[in-house]
């Protein structure tokens, strides 16, 4: 449904005035706008948010920017996978917590502790905050691989 995007935090941060200021946003793609997570639990984990409107449903978006919303989280998810090679990417489309169209978009390695191996909602794990140089040093890596 779409509803007051002044309440939304998700439209704040995709609004253009902030934006690009963020010290973790990747990249504006055609309808979306690609941030580092702040948790990387899983290296390269990114959320892309639709920027068009305030939407939580994905059938409430006509088909072309459907399309498009779908496109630009497989480009992102191409770009995390070529910048660092994971096992298995996972792409969840919740928005229980925050209404607003949104990817998790998660790249899973074999690797990842035992707790990981399954869905990252509702476990028990110490959250892996970064310095904003290592935060920089991802987003440039997965920006080299967006075409």
């Amino acid at each position: 449904m779409k509803e007051d995007k002044s309440k939304c935090i998700l439209c704040e941060e995709v609004d253009i005035d902030f934006r690009k200021k963020h010290p973790r946003w990747i990249a504006d793609l055609r309808v979306s706008t690609a941030f580092l997570a702040s948790n990387q639990i899983c290296r390269g984990y990114t959320v892309l948010i639709y920027n068009k409107a305030h939407v939580t449903e994905l059938f409430q978006l006509e088909k072309e920017d459907r399309t498009a919303f779908l496109e630009d989280s497989v480009k992102v998810a191409k770009a995390i996978y070529d910048a660092y090679h994971p096992h298995k990417m996972n792409y969840e489309l919740l928005g229980n917590l925050v209404p607003h169209l949104h990817w998790h978009i998660i790249p899973r390695q074999k690797k990842d502790p035992l707790e990981l191996h399954w869905p990252i909602w509702g476990k028990d794990y110490t959250e892996v905050r970064l310095s904003d140089e290592e935060y920089g040093e991802i987003i440039k890596e997965i920006k080299a691989h967006l075409l």
